[in-house]
């Protein structure tokens, strides 16, 4: 059999199905609210044309070459948004997060809440080095406190991204800071201080914005709903502090670096064991929890409302979405479209400006996200590419670094059909959409970037050394 010979795809072959996603995801899952996992499906379908009936690949060789590693890399996502679900029914059921909840609204108040989470959020990222399980653990609670103080919830979730991600910048046992540092081959505290630039001014900038917001509506809020909940979670749940057992064990286990997985599953077993023992829920209870969410009949309606979530299927659409994006993602990879699309920005936009240099870097991130929605490859892609051009200009290489970043790590939550972009909006119950332009961290960090990169600040040249 001769093989069928393929062809290189063009600038204008490549850019097709970038501009068939805007149309579909925008217009589809932004304007008209359609689901992410069917509008995938189509742009998926699109790509699979292109590359069989004009590029010349078999749908074997896309299968087998070009989906197949890309779904390999998608697992250890998809099997988190699968654990969680049983996870957060476990800890309804157990009486977890009722009791967080019961707490924060005991302690926290409207004017103090959106900073107070935010920075709770960030020290627990910073120590574990995970912004998902932060958001799964600490990021789930706090939304529940959100909801029985009236704080609008899609400016909560965004407090709770920008203090969950903040670690992922910058702790030093989080994966995408060792891998960001280890692509574009620096020490892994010079790219920490390098990150502190774009960071700290971005982080701060939202603390003040989440502060004044506060002071806005605290006049609003209706304080005897927020003593009728507090009343309901005592009168359905025996409250005891060995019920944040599950959390704080969950937190231990991701500072010494145990896999994700596995910690999650000792963080539900845990839960199971308080739920049969502290409040005598049966085996077949707690199980049906796990699968469906919880299903409390409280005597306040508002709670069961907050209450009734959770359970492995609420994360069906989402594993779903996450699936087909890397289909996507596989094809536009494998047959070299995506490749096409970064070498020309890569080529035709710096022109020997640093400042061009660092905008491209951040921008072949961002494309890298929208495209494949995977924070690694937004660190990975830009910065391979741009290693050798940032050491040829003399710029240091945690700038480089930093960059891929800022323009990776923290952007791909705010893309509603990335794996990050999903997990937050499964986790927290609010759509991407409606969080994103609260996480203000998210977006200001590359902002910073591409300022510094234009005014020279913070973009340090190599020492030449004399001979």
């Amino acid at each position: 059999m001769t093989q069928k010979i393929k062809r290189q795809p063009s600038l204008g072959i490549s850019l097709l199905p970038i501009l068939f996603a805007i149309i579909l995801l925008v217009y589809g899952v932004g304007i008209l609210r359609a689901n992410a996992a069917i509008m995938l499906l189509l742009i998926s379908m699109f790509v699979t044309f292109i590359s069989i009936f004009y590029l010349g690949y078999s749908w074997e060789e896309l299968l087998d070459k070009g989906i197949r590693p890309t779904i390999d890399r998608a697992m250890g996502a998809i099997l988190i948004l699968m654990m969680v679900g049983p996870m957060v029914g476990a800890w309804l059921v157990s009486g977890t997060i009722p009791y967080f909840i019961y707490l924060g609204l005991q302690i926290l108040t409207p004017k103090t809440f959106l900073v107070s989470a935010t920075v709770l959020c960030a020290i627990s990222s910073i120590m574990t080095g995970t912004s998902w399980g932060t958001a799964a653990t600490l990021g789930v609670a706090l939304m529940g406190v959100a909801y029985g103080l009236g704080i609008p919830l899609s400016i909560a979730a965004g407090a709770v991204v920008v203090g969950s991600y903040l670690g992922d910048k910058l702790s030093p046992i989080s994966d995408t800071t060792i891998l960001a540092a280890a692509t574009a081959e620096v020490d892994i505290f010079d790219h920490i201080r390098s990150m502190l630039w774009t960071t700290i001014p971005a982080f701060l900038i939202s603390l003040i914005i989440y502060q004044i917001f506060s002071f806005k509506i605290a006049g609003s809020i209706d304080y005897s709903r927020i003593e009728q909940l507090i009343n309901g979670i005592d009168e359905t749940f025996n409250l005891s502090p060995v019920l944040l057992l599950p959390p704080i064990v969950v937190f231990y286990l991701s500072y010494k670096k145990v896999p994700s997985i596995p910690a999650l599953w000792i963080g539900t077993l845990l839960a199971m064991l308080l739920a049969m023992t502290v409040q005598g829920a049966g085996f077949k209870n707690v199980v049906t929890a796990m699968y469906s969410g919880g299903n409390f009949k409280t005597p306040v309606p508002e709670l069961d409302n907050l209450l009734n979530r959770g359970g492995i299927t609420s994360m069906v659409s989402s594993i779903a979405t996450v699936f087909m994006a890397y289909i996507f993602a596989g094809e536009m990879e494998y047959t070299g479209m995506l490749g096409t699309i970064l070498e020309a920005i890569k080529k035709s936009f710096i022109k020997g400006k640093v400042g061009n240099l660092i905008l491209s870097t951040s921008l072949t991130g961002i494309i890298t996200g929208l495209v494949t929605g995977n924070s690694y490859l937004s660190i990975i892609v830009p910065g391979r590419i741009y290693h050798p051009v940032f050491k040829e200009f003399g710029i240091k290489l945690n700038v480089l670094s930093r960059t891929t970043e800022d323009s990776g790590t923290v952007v791909v939550p705010l893309i509603p059909w990335s794996a990050a972009g999903v997990y937050m909006t499964a986790t927290l119950g609010v759509p991407t959409q409606s969080y994103a332009p609260w996480a203000i961290m998210c977006y200001l960090g590359f902002i910073f970037a591409w300022i510094y990169g234009y005014t020279g600040k913070a973009i340090w040249k190599e020492e030449k050394t004399v001979k």
